[in-house]
């Protein structure tokens, strides 16, 4: 697990050297570069070592004849399977990394070895005969990849701040991102808050040559639809394989553990692989005021409970801060406005566990995404049985839109009946959204000058993708085909690597594997969830390992709570953010729309926290922006 950079272009060396320092926390262990000036072409790593911790294995790693040149960040945890046979095959190695199975691995195969790779990667390849650049990104998209394409020349890092190096980048606001994050917390598709700046999506590799650049796409996820049902216990096997694969490494591994049913599976499984004692996991505890404004669990003692019961370390770690100032380099440090302070917490846990010497952790992430694990399945669960009784769904979502959103209950109800007066598709873009703020108003709070670049409905055209992939399937299928390739990449999958790698550590997500998206996507609907039950072959699939009380828990927040947050303590920061005078002089947002909506949600008359929060993201983004450096290529920093 490490950072990755590089160009193609006129740049000079010192701009390589910059973006590889920016990147030092992902890769606290080492760092190298290589540079041809005469080709234009600078790769660099900053490594992180959790395979093969020698020298030898360094990188940037170049071939044996020199034409190849490999900066990879990630683990391929199938690496000594492949290693075998490609010395079978003949091939010598010099390192025990995985790296140089990767590199040996295209050597022979070219891009067709993406199909043979069970990991988690980002990676470019240099042929410095073809002079051809090729870079892929893994299946789901657990590391991070973001590109430019210049007029004189074409970029590439693990991180956006690393490509606002580059004096010749400009740094525009893409309204499209805006809009995204103001309605969803993150960006779908491609876009990023900077219009020249581009995400490699997940599953794609893109090839930069003097014919140009293309973009393919090697891996989607799978449609639902077989319908092919299978047992608990497949299940728990096929996770416990999955485990003991993603446990390679030379160095300890840890986990994550907040007591609910997806962390403590993991934590199960890994009790298979190695003595429970020598496993230490991580918990993040918080103070929440008990106004009933916010939902958030009892982590802490759930947590203690499965390790008790497993006979693991628990570190229990607090995460309270002040969250006023950590606002700006949390959303800096995320490379988004990403207004969600589960990312904070994420990062808190890291480095725990990095002071305990634990630079490897296993997480639950995307159990929720795969298996039926939000309040929004339930909803679409419902809508798709209500849809079957003409002007019933409607009849219904007006009753329960009546209720008031002053608690938990009472928003969840209300939110529900909105959801159900909606048509299908738009139902499932708002089901997708944490702002109870509807289209229409969203669409007002943008500036005028920019409405027209931007959805009238708020749908991104990435939502359109996957509609169109999955026209004619239940709701809560159509959702996970959301899930999987929006809200966990975007969104979860982000925020997991970028707060974790701040503090120098490596986050696994077993849950996340291609294995185990197929199988998933292979099963009835009904062995996920019913009317009464969620993630229902999960669950099942952890009885008699996993406490009763676990597998029974509700879901439950993760993060602060922002309600109490914005009408409390951080009401002064909030009011600075979204004033008339940050608004108009920002030019994103229209000043009196913005006054209204706080003075609405201030009243009690609407739920729009998690719209103002957004807001506030976007301004404290777009400051970190005006204050980040660039290179100065003759050998020393300036700020922009």
């Amino acid at each position: 697990m490490c950072g990755i950079a590089g160009f193609l272009g006129p740049w000079p060396e010192q701009l390589i050297d910059a973006m590889v320092a920016s990147l030092r926390h992902r890769g606290p262990d080492g760092d190298g570069r290589i540079v041809d000036a005469e080709a234009g072409v600078a790769l660099g790593h900053a490594r992180l070592s959790i395979i093969d911790l020698s020298n030898a294995a360094a990188q940037p790693m170049v071939s044996p004849d020199g034409r190849y040149t490999l900066t990879f960040n990630g683990e391929i945890y199938n690496y000594c399977a492949l290693k075998k046979s490609l010395e079978n095959a003949g091939v010598a190695f010099k390192t025990s990394s995985d790296t140089e199975v990767l590199l040996h691995l295209y050597l022979r195969e070219g891009p067709d070895c993406l199909n043979r790779l069970h990991g988690i990667f980002a990676f470019a390849i240099w042929d410095s005969d073809e002079r051809r650049l090729f870079i892929a990104r893994d299946h789901l998209g657990v590391k991070p990849l973001y590109l430019a394409e210049l007029a004189n020349g074409f970029l590439f890092a693990s991180e956006l701040k690393s490509l606002v190096l580059c004096p010749d980048l400009s740094r525009e606001i893409d309204p499209v991102a805006v809009a995204d994050h103001l309605g969803f917390l993150w960006t779908s598709g491609e876009a990023t808050m900077l219009r020249q700046v581009r995400k490699l999506r997940p599953g794609c590799t893109l090839t930069v040559d003097s014919t140009g650049v293309r973009i393919n796409q090697y891996y989607r996820t799978p449609v639902a639809g077989a319908s092919n049902p299978a047992t608990s216990d497949d299940l728990r096997s096929l996770i416990d394989d999955i485990v003991t694969e993603q446990m390679v490494a030379d160095v300890e591994v840890g986990a994550l553990l907040s007591g609910g049913v997806d962390s403590s599976a993991i934590v199960a499984s890994m009790c298979r692989v190695t003595e429970p004692s020598n496993i230490t996991t991580f918990c993040a505890t918080v103070e929440t005021p008990d106004t009933g404004a916010d939902n958030f669990g009892d982590d802490e003692n759930f947590a203690a409970s499965v390790a008790e019961s497993f006979g693991v370390k628990l570190i229990k770690v607090p995460t309270d801060a002040d969250l006023i100032e950590s606002l700006q380099d949390m959303v800096w440090s995320l490379d988004e406005p990403t207004a969600d302070f589960s990312a904070l917490q994420t990062l808190f846990l890291a480095r725990a566990a990095r002071e305990n010497g634990i630079k490897v952790l296993l997480s639950g992430v995307g159990g929720d995404d795969l298996f039926t694990g939000y309040g929004r399945h339930t909803a679409a669960l419902a809508y798709a049985a209500f849809s079957k009784v003409p002007g019933l769904r409607h009849v219904i979502g007006t009753v329960a839109g009546l209720f008031p959103p002053t608690s938990i209950i009472g928003r969840r109800i209300k939110r529900t009946g909105d959801l159900l007066r909606l048509d299908e598709e738009a139902m499932l873009a708002d089901a997708m959204s944490f702002s109870a703020v509807g289209a229409d108003r969203l669409l007002g709070l943008i500036a005028p000058g920019l409405r027209s670049e931007v959805p009238a409905d708020g749908i991104p055209a990435a939502f359109r993708k996957s509609f169109a992939a999955t026209a004619g399937l239940n709701p809560v299928e159509r959702l996970l085909d959301l899930e999987l390739n929006g809200f966990m990449p975007d969104h979860n999958l982000n925020y997991t690597d970028k707060m974790a790698m701040q503090a120098g550590v490596e986050v696994r997500v077993p849950l996340c594997d291609p294995q185990l998206i197929e199988f998933a996507r292979d099963l009835p609907l009904n062995q996920l969830i019913d009317s009464r039950q969620t993630k229902k072959i999960l669950r099942a699939s952890q009885q008699g390992r996993v406490p009763d009380d676990v597998l029974t828990r509700s879901k439950q927040g993760f993060g602060v709570p922002v309600r109490s947050w914005l009408k409390g303590p951080a009401r002064p920061l909030m009011e600075e953010l979204t004033a008339a005078t940050a608004i108009e002089e920002r030019g994103l947002f229209d000043a009196k729309s913005v006054k209204s909506l706080r003075e609405d949600f201030l009243a009690g008359r609407i739920d729009a926290a998690m719209t103002l929060f957004p807001l506030m993201a976007i301004e404290a983004w777009c400051r970190a922006l005006d204050e980040a450096p660039v290179a100065d290529l003759s050998g020393q920093a300036v700020t922009a």
